[in-house]
């Protein structure tokens, strides 16, 4: 609706037409929003004009003019609304919050009791009268109505929270942290839950329970009472977080996070975890009809010696595009609060970790099927998989790292994943490659460790020992190198992020 519709409006239905009434208060609304309260008055008065049925024409109406200091139209309309409207409690509640505003805290407190006579199954009249004796400064009568307003309606958050928030004005910061965590175990979702908790803890100079409390906003209580020390023998609305940021928190976090994407993910997918499955399968069909059946490559067993070279492959070449951007993806959270950044490819590496166990899992059955039962070797499959991970994460984490400084390596990591795809030995046995270039051949991990794979699933033997030991020796010096730049360049990130 435009102004030009609001001129005609103040001629009279008769010779405008009468507006339609959503419209017309939806046009009201929108000045309210938006905090213009002068313009938001006039269009009030139009709803009033057309629609004085409507209560929200005389309660907004008020509302304006009170925000706008003028108490006399306020007080009229106010006034006006409880007299054409007994069954409405809001009207009530709002003459209350006028005299409040005008320091008349006895009449305030006459009129809300009045509503709670006229409305005594009203939670929001109850929240109100709270806030009345607060207002007035009478803390203790506010307290008293508090816990008599949870026990009458133990459902209500609102109300919960109020009880907090009273705590927060009387500036009891511990009995606050204490209600609030009352308010997260009942409504997890609740955000001041959080947020005004952090604010309390901040407000006692716990800055590192602060930055957990905000960080549990996104990462549910659950994991932040996961954090209580119990062995202090504390009570259970205690919160008792370490005092310094400790490895074992930190994997909590990670594995917190992970978990919690991999719910999110399946969700978004019609066939749920099904789908973690048929990705890979579909992924090696294709290769397999090209190379095994178009192409006519490899003989007897091909299969399986493709197979066991695709699976561990994918697993790393998901791993690493998917983490490579995680840290620029994370920025939003870094600046909200102090973590690691080491924390976001390694979350990517759990997540992906935790669907290729059901790949490797449908693998085993298939060799199985295909005639190769389980030996004593196959337990040789652990090492194999843990040396993978160990180059996953030195991988992952340093491509995550180098991003943010130089954004155009992200478009060339595909075209590195897909060279390695071809000289890893995943379509062609080590026979065909001429001795001569064997040495450089397995200076190539993925190369080294896919070899470790058949040699354990195909060929039931024990992994080179030697071979892979080198590979891990690799990986041990690349993490430590790895983990030194990310402690050196931590305070940098935050920035460089949104540079």
């Amino acid at each position: 609706m435009s102004e030009q519709d609001m001129t005609q409006g103040n001629q009279g239905p008769a010779q405008a037409g009468l507006p339609d009434s959503k419209d017309l208060q939806e046009w009201a609304w929108q000045a309210t929003r938006n905090r213009e309260w002068r313009l938001a008055s006039q269009r009030w008065a139009l709803v009033r004009e057309f629609y004085p049925e409507k209560t929200t024409g005389w309660i907004q109406g008020s509302i304006a003019h009170r925000t706008l200091g003028e108490y006399d139209i306020s007080e009229v309309l106010i006034f006006e609304a409880v007299e054409r409207f007994p069954q409405n409690s809001n009207t009530l509640r709002q003459y209350a919050k006028l005299n409040l505003v005008k320091g008349e805290f006895g009449k305030a407190i006459e009129l809300i009791e009045r509503a709670r006579s006229s409305f005594p199954n009203d939670p929001d009249v109850r929240w109100s009268i709270i806030s009345t004796y607060e207002a007035s400064g009478d803390f203790e009568r506010a307290e008293h109505e508090s816990l008599s307003g949870q026990a009458d309606f133990p459902d209500n958050e609102k109300l919960a929270a109020q009880y907090a928030e009273l705590a927060m004005q009387q500036k009891d910061w511990q009995v606050a942290l204490e209600r609030w965590q009352q308010v997260r175990e009942k409504f997890p979702k609740h955000a001041a839950g959080y947020v005004r908790a952090a604010d309390a803890a901040a407000a006692l100079g716990n800055e590192p329970l602060s930055r957990q409390l905000k960080l549990a906003q996104e990462y549910g209580n659950a994991w932040l009472v996961s954090l209580q020390d119990e062995s202090e023998g504390e009570s259970a609305h205690t919160i008792s977080p370490p005092q310094r940021r400790n490895w074992k928190t930190f994997v909590d976090l990670v594995w917190t996070k992970a978990r919690l994407n991999l719910k999110s993910e399946a969700s978004q997918n019609h066939l749920r975890y099904f789908w973690w499955i048929l990705d890979p399968l579909l992924y090696m069909a294709v290769f397999y009809i090209v190379f095994g059946l178009l192409m006519e490559r490899g003989g007897p067993g091909f299969i399986a010696y493709l197979l066991t070279g695709l699976v561990p492959f994918q697993w790393f070449a998901k791993t690493v595009q998917q983490t490579s951007g995680s840290i620029v993806g994370g920025k939003g959270l870094m600046h909200k609060v102090r973590i690691s950044p080491l924390f976001f490819p390694l979350v990517g590496i759990v997540q992906n970790t935790g669907k290729q166990a059901l790949v490797f899992l449908m693998l085993g059955l298939f060799l199985i099927f295909y005639g190769l039962p389980p030996t004593v070797h196959w337990l040789a499959i652990v090492p194999v998989i843990a040396v993978q991970l160990l180059l996953m994460v030195v991988v992952s984490c340093f491509l995550a790292m180098l991003v943010p400084f130089v954004r155009d390596i992200s478009n060339l990591i595909p075209t590195g994943i897909q060279f390695l795809l071809f000289t890893s030995g995943i379509f062609y046995t080590v026979d065909r490659i001429p001795p001569e270039w064997h040495t450089l051949f397995f200076s190539n991990p993925m190369a080294n460790i896919l070899h470790q794979y058949r040699l354990v699933l195909v060929e039931n033997q024990w992994p080179d020992w030697s071979g892979l030991g080198w590979v891990f020796l690799g990986c041990m010096i690349g993490l430590v190198i790895v983990l030194m730049l990310y402690r050196r360049l931590e305070p940098i990130f935050p920035r460089v992020v949104i540079e």
